[in-house]
């Protein structure tokens, strides 16, 4: 349900469209009790804007968890390039193996399991 809401949020299906970040954030927002400010403090961040060209979208899981489970970040690191191929939004575009929507998928997945755990 939550993994939805993402898409939804990044595909502009429930209102305004957001960023990969702004949409990985907005779904986990309740999950991980975020500020609603959370989600406006990301605008910048999606479309290779992240600080260190990171996916918007794992640049977003790693805020929450730097947050919430620091112990998780590495995990999500490679939970990410296992799916994504890289870490970057340069990269990941280039290499073509999955489009912007499933990398905000995936960055949920991982952080709705990581609270499920």
């Amino acid at each position: 349900m939550i993994v939805k809401k993402a898409r939804q949020y990044f595909l502009g299906e429930n209102g305004p469209r957001l960023n990969c970040a702004q949409a990985v954030i907005a779904a986990c927002r309740e999950l991980f009790q975020l500020p609603e400010e959370a989600i406006n403090a990301h605008t910048g961040a999606g479309g290779g804007k992240a600080p260190n060209g990171y996916c918007g979208s794992l640049y977003a899981a790693l805020y929450i968890l730097e947050e919430t489970r620091k112990d998780k970040l590495e995990e999500c690191k490679n939970f990410f390039t296992t799916h994504a191929s890289a870490l970057t939004c340069k990269e990941i575009r280039s290499k073509r193996k999955i489009p912007c929507v499933s990398c905000v998928e995936k960055a949920t997945e991982f952080l709705v399991g990581v609270k499920n755990k």
